[in-house]
């Protein structure tokens, strides 16, 4: 999958129509202290690297002052995450939080499935693998019709939205629900969803995931990868064994399959509905390591 760092991720959740902080990324500390500047309030400074446990880690600092943002930037910029060096900081506003959630949106694999899913719970933040199952609502939606908005009110509602919140809620879910299909994303998390004292939501955070048969179809997001007898570039799928690629072949089949059997429609329309998966994910694994690479 083509992984997009948070505030690259953030970036593009704004244009769909989510609200994301104020700021941007630095690279230097001193660039850092000029975004806060800018900002005019206490910030946020956290590190860009694709590993999680960054609060745990010590790798986001909450400041007051511009001076306070350089020297956390400049401490961060020092780490080393899960063995990734931390090279650039997202340097945002920090939010006046009240409550903290969790909704995603993932592929449902499932073979009774075969759809986008939105999970969303009321229990969100750096300890949502400690959440218990049942307390994660799961609701599976069309890739072509989206999340309606009934749908979302009724998930908020599940999940113990009291009435008078129900609308905002639904608002952030159908729109996260939106970008899930517009970016053509495999998993789109936010998590935290915040609730500041003012009773507006926020994306506080994002993990964003693009299939990577997608990405031809986004030059906007400035990720290539490796097409045909194309060299091998930034962000492609690389396959580990010659079990990758039976393991593809197979699921491909199933959803084939699956098309057929339940759907019955006219052949051809899988490749039509999933254009270059086969070649992605069963040719293309297979032509590499017969070439040589």
């Amino acid at each position: 999958m083509a992984r997009l760092l948070e505030y690259q991720g953030k970036r593009w959740l704004e244009k769909a129509g989510l609200p994301v902080p104020r700021g941007r990324e630095a690279s230097t500390p001193e660039e850092a202290r000029q975004v806060a500047e800018e900002l005019g309030k206490p910030v946020a400074v956290k590190a860009q690297v694709q590993a999680g446990g960054r609060g745990k880690s010590g790798a986001v600092k909450l400041v007051d002052t511009p001076q306070e943002a350089e020297e956390a930037a400049r401490s961060i910029l020092n780490m080393e995450i899960k063995g990734l060096p931390v090279r650039v900081v997202l340097v945002e506003e920090k939010l006046d939080i009240v409550r903290e959630y969790y909704a995603t949106c993932i592929v449902n694999s499932s073979r009774g499935a075969l759809s986008p899913m939105l999970m969303f719970s009321v229990e969100g933040g750096m300890d949502i693998e400690s959440v218990p199952e049942e307390k994660i609502l799961r609701h599976n939606f069309s890739e072509r019709e989206g999340l309606p908005t009934y749908d979302a009110v009724d998930v908020a509602e599940s999940a113990g939205i009291p009435p008078e919140k129900l609308s905002t809620f639904a608002s952030f879910l159908h729109t996260l629900a939106e970008a899930y299909i517009q970016y053509d994303c495999f998993t789109l998390e936010i998590n935290p969803m915040v609730e500041t004292s003012d009773g507006k939501l926020y994306a506080a955070d994002c993990k964003m995931e693009v299939d990577n048969s997608a990405v031809f179809r986004h030059p906007e997001f400035g990720i290539e990868v490796a097409r045909g007898g194309e060299s091998v570039a930034k962000e492609h799928v690389r396959f580990r064994s010659e079990l990758d690629v039976l393991i593809r072949a197979y699921n491909l089949l199933s959803a084939w399959a699956y098309e057929f059997e339940e759907r019955e429609p006219a052949p051809g329309s899988f490749a039509r509905r999933y254009p270059r998966t086969l070649e992605a994910w069963v040719l293309e694994p297979i032509r590499r390591p017969l070439a040589g690479n």
